[in-house]
């Protein structure tokens, strides 16, 4: 068997919530940068394509670009409120951290205090193992899962009650949602194999299918090592496919559901010259992605290289390679940032934290003696044997 392994580029007081100022950004970059894209008009749909060759500088960015302030909070202490490192989703009112080793689904208010557990860990009836996507719905009231290789979507109230499934029209090997609470439908954005007809599908909560768009040039070969990709950082339900082994030309997509089509979004042209490993996110303001070539470690194992990230401004056109650094926490360096459903989310061990600001105080000489205290203040209130940490900040639109 051959393996590949991809880099991907998430205080005091017991649910105390703190909002961060911040130091003074760096330079922001782009604003001397050169145009890298060019907009067309595919169809219906008007699409970014950004030229890969007209990208050249790398900029520092920080990440007030995109959020306005930072908030931090601490989650429950409580035993039963544990979590992991694990992917978590940010709405209005709630935060919800995603199972992880054998650990279901954790609800916390924005404030961090422990509401309830969403299921359990198992195959059971309303229980899942490995989870690909998950929709908090507080217009409705529902906490929608999609489980790994599911045929079902399983759903829960705030309270942890359970509801039953609604069945879905085809298994999903992974897949995206996006649900409409006022016409009680969902679709599903997903790894189109081999057998699979369609790439995407609109149906009602009993399993009628309303629409749905054929797999046709999108289908994949049955490997897992591909992924499906949606952000819903914007009002579209944005998707595209991440292809390991079969490097071809693709778009970000939007699933337009009431004219039942996908709308090219963005893409990256290459002009010509072999593509490389790459992917695609959007922002409400910019289109984010990743370059990386592959690596052979031996006859059966191949890796990547760290990839290299890319920014393209919607409006503007220009882009750039870049770093990202948070100017809220003494511009200390970030080498991934996570980014969905409308925030900037950053799930982190206690401990984890504190040795990065432990090292970033030691090191840079830099920081004034009012960023010094604060920070200083932050680490001396935090405890290694604490519940995980969650720093958020609503994306600017």
């Amino acid at each position: 068997m051959k393996l590949k392994l991809f880099f991907y580029p998430g205080i005091v007081v017991l649910s105390a919530l703190f909002i961060l100022s911040g130091s003074m950004p760096k330079k922001r970059g782009l604003e001397k940068v050169n145009v890298v894209a060019k907009r067309s008009v595919v169809g219906k749909s008007n699409v970014i394509s950004c030229d890969l060759t007209k990208l050249k500088d790398t900029v520092s960015i920080p990440l007030r670009l995109f959020i306005n302030n930072l908030q931090f909070v601490k989650l429950d202490n409580k035993d039963e409120a544990l979590v992991g490192n694990s992917f978590t989703t940010v709405t209005d009112n709630y935060i919800l951290v995603r199972n992880n080793r054998q650990n279901p689904y954790k609800l916390f208010n924005k404030q961090g205090k422990f509401l309830t557990t969403i299921g359990a860990y198992g195959q059971g009836p309303n229980e899942y193992l490995n989870v690909y996507d998950d929709y908090v719905d507080e217009t409705s009231n529902r906490i929608y899962i999609l489980p790994w290789q599911s045929d079902k979507l399983l759903v829960f109230d705030f309270k942890g009650k359970a509801y039953d499934p609604i069945p879905l029209k085809y298994r999903v090997p992974k897949g995206k949602i996006y649900i409409d609470s006022d016409k009680k439908t969902v679709s599903v954005f997903l790894l189109p194999f081999k057998g699979i007809p369609v790439v995407a599908w609109t149906q009602d909560f009993k399993g009628k299918v309303l629409n749905s768009i054929p797999a046709g040039h999108l289908m994949v070969k049955p490997d897992f090592s591909n992924e499906v990709q949606s952000s819903k950082n914007t009002q579209g339900f944005d998707c595209s496919l991440f292809t390991f082994y079969e490097q071809r030309p693709d778009s970000l997509y939007h699933y337009n559901i009431t004219e039942k089509r996908l709308d090219p979004k963005f893409t990256l042209d290459f002009k010509g010259k072999p593509n490389k490993i790459h992917w695609y996110q959007e922002l409400p303001n910019h289109f984010l992605g990743n370059v990386t070539i592959e690596k052979k470690l031996s006859e059966n194992l191949s890796t990547t290289e760290y990839p290299a990230k890319f920014i393209v401004d919607k409006k503007t056109l220009k882009g750039a390679f870049y770093k990202m650094y948070n100017d809220f926490l003494g511009n200390m360096d970030m080498p991934w940032a996570g980014f969905n459903n409308g925030y900037y989310i950053w799930n982190v061990d206690p401990g984890e934290l504190i040795d990065q600001l432990t090292q970033k105080l030691k090191e840079d000489k830099s920081i004034s003696a009012t960023e010094r205290k604060r920070l200083n203040d932050m680490l001396n209130s935090m405890d290694e044997n604490d519940n995980n940490y969650v720093f958020y900040g609503k994306l600017k639109q």
